[in-house]
C-alpha cells in the first residue's frame, strides 16, 4: 500500500468540515440579509405611510383645522400600516413651517396662529424574522406643508353718496379731493374688475426676479416710485378698458388743477407698518412671493388708492371761504395726511384708510366788520379736524368656524378707527399737512380771543380726544361690510362748538375771570349805543340829537343786551339793572340823562352812554351760583352766535358736502381670499 493511499481518508474529512463551515456562513449571511432587507422594507413602508399621512392631513387644514388634520393623518397612517401586520404609534401635529436651520432641520414648529404644516411621527417595535433576534424599534417622520392663506382687502371711510356721484367721484371726496364737474362715471365699470400686483408691475415695466420671497417683494415695492399717470394707464389696460386712457388724461388734468405744483407720483409699497405706498407691507409667512403677486385686487380700489398716495401731504382749497354774519372771515383747506393703502397677506396684514385733515381758520381780522363786534373782539380760531382715520387688521381666516352654509371660506377683519380728532391752537404751516399727529405733538398755545381786554385767552389751546370706534367683520371673497357707529354730523359739530364755547367763556356754572375796568365798560356802552345809529333798521336808524331819537336807540340797546344775556347761558334770571334803561329812573329830579331831563337835568348822547354803562357795571345772578359781571355776560352772548354759525355754516358742510363722510363708520372690501394651496412634502 502506498503512502498516497493511506493519506486519502484524512484529506476527505477536512474537505467536509470546510464545506460545512462555508455553507453555514452563507446561511447566516443569507438570513441576516433577509432580516436586514425585511427591516429596510418595513422602514420604507413606514416612511411611505408617514409621507402619505402628512400630505392627507395638511390638505384638511383649511376645512377641518388642526383637529381635522390630525384625525385625517392618523386615519391615513393606520390604513397604510395595516397590511404590514403590526401597529405603530401615530403622533400627528400641526404648526408652522419655515426654512430649516441648524437648530431645526425639519423647519417645523408646533402650534402657531395660522398653521401651514402637518408633521407625522411613526414609531413601532417590530418582531424579527429570526426568533433568536430581539424586536427592533423603527421610526419615521414626515412634514408636509400647504400654501399660506392669502387675502387682499381695503378699508375706507363710509361715504355719503349724492345724486350724480360716480363711484370714483364719491371715493375721491372721501380722501379730500372733490372733483365735482368732472365726468368720472366711465370708471364705475372697473368696480368689479380684478387685476394682480404682478400684472401691475409688468405693465409698469418693473422686472420681478424668479424665486422672489415676500421680504424681497416688500423691499422692491418700497423702492419703486412711478407717476400717477403710469399707474392709471396700467390699471385700465390690465382691466381690459384701454379706452379709458383718454379719460385718464382728463382725470389727471382735474387733479392738477386742484394741486398745480404737485408732481403726482405714486410710491408702490411700504417697508414698515406705517402706511406710505399703494400697498401696505405684505404679511405672508410663506417664503415665496408668487401668491402675493397673483392675488386679485379691485382695479377701482387700486386707482382710488393711487390717487390718494399721489396727492397726500398737500393742502387743497375746500371751497368754504365765507364770512360769518359779517363778523369773521373763514378760510378752509383739506388734504390727505396719510394715504390709503391696500392690504395683501395672511393673519396680521393691515390696510389703512386715508387720514383726511380739514383746516378751518376763523378770524375777525379782515372780515367785513361793520357790526357791533367790529371794534370789540379779536377772535382767531385755527381749527384742525381729522376725519375718520383707521385701519383694518386680518385676525383670523380660513378656519372651519368661518365657513358659511355653502362652504365658502371667510376671514375676520378687526377695524379700529379714530373719529373727528379736533384741536384748536398754533400749528406751524410746515407741519399742518405734513405730520400725522399735529394735535398731539405740534400744537402750541396762542391768543384765541381778546374782547376789549376783558374776556381773554392769551395763552391757550383746545385738544378734543378722538372718539374711538370700530368693530369686527367676517367677510367672504367679494363681500363688502361696514362697521362702527353711525354718528350724526350735526351732533359731532355741536359737541365741538360746545367745547369751544366752554373754552372761550367757561363751562356752565363757572364765572369768567377778569373784572372789567370803568374804561372797558364805557367802551362797550359806547359801541352798543353807536351801533344803533349806524345800522339801518326802521325802528332805530336815527342820528338826530333829540330825545325821541335817543329813545328809539336806547330801546334797541336794551333789546340787544337782553338777547345777548339770554344767549350767554350764564344767568339764572334777568340781567340785573336792565329795567334802568327804560322808565325806572324817570322819577329822579335829574332825569336819566338820556331821554328824560327831569326837573333839574338835561339829556344827551353821552347821557345815554352813561346810563347804559350803569347797567353794565352791575352784576347778576349766575346759573351755577354766585354772580357774574353784566359786561361779561353781554360780551359772551354777543360772540356765541359766531360759534354757532361756525358749526352750521362751515364745519358741517365741509364734512358732509365736501368730503362726503359719514362719521363713525368704516367700509371694508374683501377683494380676494384664497385658503391654502398645493400640498407638498418638505421633510
Amino acid at each position: 500500500m502506498t503512502s498516497a493511499a493511506l493519506s486519502s481518508p484524512v484529506r476527505q474529512r477536512g474537505s467536509v468540515l470546510v464545506s460545512t463551515a462555508a455553507f453555514l456562513l452563507v446561511c447566516v449571511i443569507a438570513l441576516t440579509s433577509a432580516e436586514l432587507g425585511y427591516l429596510f422594507y418595513l422602514k420604507r413602508e413606514m416612511q411611505k405611510a408617514a409621507d402619505l399621512s402628512a400630505l392627507s392631513g395638511v390638505r384638511q387644514l383649511s376645512s377641518g383645522g388642526c383637529a381635522g388634520a390630525n384625525a385625517e393623518a392618523t386615519s391615513k397612517a393606520n390604513d397604510n400600516l395595516s397590511p404590514l401586520g403590526f401597529t405603530a404609534t401615530v403622533s400627528p401635529g400641526c404648526g408652522r413651517w419655515s426654512a430649516p436651520t441648524p437648530d431645526n432641520v425639519t423647519g417645523f414648529s408646533a402650534g402657531g396662529v395660522t398653521p401651514n404644516a402637518v408633521r407625522v411621527q411613526l414609531s413601532a417595535d417590530v418582531a424579527p424574522l429570526l426568533p433568536y433576534l430581539g424586536s427592533r424599534a423603527l421610526y419615521a417622520q414626515a412634514v408636509a406643508i400647504t400654501g399660506d392663506p392669502l387675502a387682499a382687502f381695503s378699508v375706507g371711510s363710509r361715504l355719503v353718496r349724492v345724486t350724480g356721484d360716480s363711484v370714483l367721484g364719491a371715493a375721491l371726496k372721501g380722501i379730500g379731493l372733490d372733483l365735482s364737474g368732472t365726468s368720472l362715471v366711465s370708471y364705475d365699470g372697473l368696480a368689479n374688475v380684478k387685476i394682480t400686483p404682478g400684472g401691475l408691475l409688468g405693465a409698469l415695466g418693473i422686472p420681478v426676479a424668479a424665486g422672489l420671497d415676500v421680504g424681497q417683494l416688500n423691499t422692491l415695492l418700497a423702492a419703486q416710485q412711478v407717476s400717477l399717470g403710469q399707474v392709471l394707464d396700467a390699471a385700465v389696460t390690465l382691466a381690459g378698458q384701454s379706452a379709458l386712457t383718454a379719460a385718464n388724461v382728463t382725470l389727471l388734468n382735474a387733479i392738477s388743477a386742484k394741486l398745480p405744483s404737485v408732481p403726482l407720483n405714486v410710491l408702490l409699497g411700504s417697508a414698515t407698518d406705517t402706511p406710505a405706498g399703494l400697498f401696505a407691507k405684505i404679511v405672508a409667512p410663506d417664503t415665496s412671493a408668487n401668491a402675493a403677486l397673483t392675488t386679485q385686487i379691485s382695479a377701482l380700489d387700486l386707482i382710488t388708492s393711487a390717487i390718494g398716495v399721489a396727492t397726500s401731504k398737500h393742502a387743497i382749497d375746500a371751497g368754504i371761504n365765507t364770512n360769518l354774519l359779517g363778523l369773521a372771515s373763514v378760510t378752509s383747506q383739506v388734504g390727505i395726511i396719510e394715504p390709503p393703502s391696500i392690504a395683501i397677506g395672511g393673519v396680521g396684514a393691515k390696510a389703512y384708510t386715508a387720514q383726511v385733515r380739514t383746516y378751518v381758520r376763523v378770524k375777525t381780522e379782515n372780515a367785513l366788520l361793520g357790526a357791533l363786534l367790529s371794534p370789540l373782539i379779536k377772535l382767531d380760531l385755527p381749527i384742525v379736524l381729522d376725519a375718520v382715520t383707521g385701519k383694518g387688521t386680518l385676525t383670523d381666516m380660513c378656519t372651519p368656524a368661518l365657513k358659511d352654509a355653502s362652504g365658502k371660506d371667510g376671514a375676520v377683519i378687526q377695524v379700529e378707527s379714530s373719529i373727528a380728532k379736533v384741536c384748536v391752537g398754533a400749528i406751524a404751516a410746515a407741519d399742518l399737512f405734513s405730520k400725522s399727529k399735529v394735535c398731539e405733538e405740534n400744537l402750541g398755545n396762542m391768543e384765541l380771543l381778546n374782547v376789549l381786554g376783558i374776556v381773554r385767552l392769551p395763552n391757550n389751546h383746545l385738544n378734543i380726544n378722538a372718539l374711538q370706534g370700530g368693530g369686527t367683520l367676517t367677510l367672504r371673497e367679494g363681500d363688502k361690510g361696514t362697521t362702527g357707529n353711525s354718528l350724526n354730523i350735526g351732533t359731532t359739530v355741536a359737541d365741538l362748538v360746545q367745547q369751544l364755547t366752554n373754552l372761550l367763556f367757561g363751562a356752565p356754572g363757572t364765572t369768567p375771570s377778569t373784572a372789567p375796568t370803568g374804561t372797558q365798560i364805557n367802551n362797550l356802552a359806547t359801541e352798543l349805543f353807536n351801533e344803533t345809529g349806524t345800522v339801518g333798521h326802521a325802528n332805530y336808524t336815527c342820528n338826530a340829537n333829540t330825545n325821541a331819537c335817543r329813545s328809539l336807540r336806547l330801546a334797541k340797546v336794551k333789546s340787544n343786551i337782553e338777547t345777548a344775556a339770554a344767549n350767554s347761558g350764564l344767568l339764572s334770571g334777568l340781567l340785573n339793572g336792565i329795567g334802568d334803561l327804560l322808565g325806572s329812573v324817570l322819577g329822579l329830579l335829574g332825569g336819566d340823562g338820556c331821554t328824560y331831563p327831569g326837573l333839574l337835568g338835561s339829556t344827551s348822547n353821552a347821557g345815554c352812554v352813561s346810563l347804559i354803562g350803569s347797567t353794565l357795571t352791575k352784576a347778576s345772578n349766575q346759573s351755577g351760583g354766585g354772580t357774574v359781571s353784566n359786561t361779561l355776560t353781554v360780551l359772551t352772548g354777543l360772540l356765541k352766535p359766531v360759534l354757532n354759525a361756525l358749526g352750521n355754516t362751515v364745519l358741517t358742510p365741509v364734512l358732509r358736502d365736501v368730503l362726503g363722510l359719514s362719521l363713525g363708520e368704516t367700509d371694508v372690501n374683501m377683494m380676494s381670499l384664497k385658503c391654502g394651496g398645493t400640498a407638498r412634502l418638505v421633510y
